[in-house]
């Protein structure tokens, strides 16, 4: 296995791969797709990329529009990476039955 960075995000422990970037010349990260294969703190919230597209729950704190996570009140910025958790109720995983908290008209993505 190559080369990996290690990040404690609210009590989950994740390994992103790490790959050489020959214009940058540093190590740049991998990051996994946490739409695809989602990832939940023990709490049930969404760990998520910072540059994800915003969901219907996106509130900007100044109240412009959200256009990723990392421009929403909700999301919680992990220091030092490019990760974080959404802390929507909504985005929540009921951890009763472990699947996400149902809102009007079915299951929000």
């Amino acid at each position: 296995m190559g080369k990996t960075r290690q990040y404690n995000i609210e009590g989950v422990l994740l390994e992103i791969p790490l790959c050489y970037d020959q214009l940058t010349g540093k190590e740049i990260e991998i990051f996994p797709d946490f739409i695809e294969n989602p990832v939940y703190t023990p709490e049930g919230c969404p760990i998520l990329f910072t540059g994800e597209d915003a969901c219907a729950y996106g509130q900007a704190p100044d109240g412009a529009p959200c256009i990723d996570c990392g421009s929403c009140r909700f999301y919680r910025q992990t220091p030092g990476t490019l990760i974080g958790v959404c802390g929507h109720e909504q985005k929540r995983r009921n951890l009763a039955v472990g699947e996400k908290k149902p809102y009007k008209g079915g299951i929000r993505e």
